[in-house]
């Protein structure tokens, strides 16, 4: 199923594989996945995260609207494992204005286009340049045309633009939507109950576009998964749901 056009992810996190799920305030959810085939662009780290520039995740991330990270274990040049967290946006835009806002800070500004690849790369200062770094700043000589000593204070708002556009080329930006890179998966919902012995015994389930009965149990189990919009309560003597607050009691959609 097709994600709704007007849908706001307000949390995501990390989900089986490589894969990052995205979660709106009913609890719907969408599943981007990385294609399997070995080097391909398609379901990139970038696109799976809405982060075109894959920043990690810290203030700046946080306060330019990530509502999530994942981390990754990475081997650097010299055979190390290195820990990153990635920070994950509601969406593209979100992710490249987050981005945009990370390059006009000071510290940005102020270097030049030969050193940026160090900069955004991590290696510290006194450090030989990486292979990381080296490929970075070739790829952005090649790519820019610009003269590597100019700083990015210098830029006019059209070269800004080409700098950050070929960065996110650079760091994998590649879209790949429904049907092929997303999963949409709707959360089901209760709309009708019946009652046995003064109890719940059944729950008439929304899975748009269809309706079903199912026994309490197997409800519980699928609100325990968070396929159901419904609180699973446990006390001494059973187990049972109840809606989320300010939504309509359940014994009142009686069938």
């Amino acid at each position: 199923m097709k994600p709704p056009n007007d849908a706001k992810w307000i949390r995501a996190e990390k989900g089986e594989g490589l894969s990052i799920v995205y979660y709106d305030n009913e609890g719907n959810k969408l599943i981007r996945r990385k294609d399997p085939t070995p080097k391909s662009l398609k379901g990139s780290k970038a696109w799976r995260h809405n982060n075109p520039g894959n920043l990690v995740i810290g203030p700046h991330a946080r306060q330019h609207g990530a509502i999530g990270s994942a981390e990754y274990i990475e081997v650097d040049e010299k055979g190390k494992k290195k820990k990153y967290t990635f920070a994950i946006f509601p969406s593209y835009e979100i992710g490249h204005a987050a981005m945009i806002a990370l390059f006009k800070e000071e510290r940005f500004l102020k270097i030049t286009l030969e050193d940026l690849p160090r900069k955004y790369t991590g290696v510290e200062d006194g450090q030989p340049d990486t292979k990381e770094a080296i490929a970075y700043r070739d790829f952005l000589r090649t790519s820019t045309k610009f003269d590597m000593k100019r700083t990015i204070r210098s830029l006019s708002n059209d070269e800004f633009n080409i700098l950050i556009k070929k960065m996110e080329n650079y760091e994998g930006w590649h879209p790949w939507p429904w049907p092929d890179g997303e999963d949409y998966i709707p959360i089901q919902k209760i709309c009708g109950v019946k009652i046995s012995n003064h109890r719940i015994s059944n729950y008439l389930i929304l899975n748009p576009p269809e309706k079903r009965w199912v026994k309490r149990e197997e409800a519980i189990q699928l609100a325990e998964k968070g396929l159901l919009r419904a609180v699973v309560v446990h006390n001494k003597n059973y187990t049972y749901l109840r809606p989320f607050p300010h939504e309509t009691p359940f014994r009142e959609l009686l069938c």
